[in-house]
């Protein structure tokens, strides 16, 4: 999506210098039971590289 709004030297990837916005859940929903990932909850929200939610 970065590369389509010509933002790929800002965005796209967490490497340094670039804005990052990702969330970190609770549990690990890659390696979790699936009976289990709609446990998985909030735990912070990054938007440009700041924290803007934490428990």
């Amino acid at each position: 999506m970065a590369r389509q709004m010509f933002l790929e030297k800002e965005r796209g990837n967490i490497s340094p210098g670039k804005y990052a916005d990702f969330l970190l859940v609770t549990k690990d929903v890659l390696t979790c039971p699936v009976t289990e990932i709609h446990e998985a909850r909030p735990a912070a929200t990054y938007f440009e590289g700041k924290k803007v939610y934490s428990m």
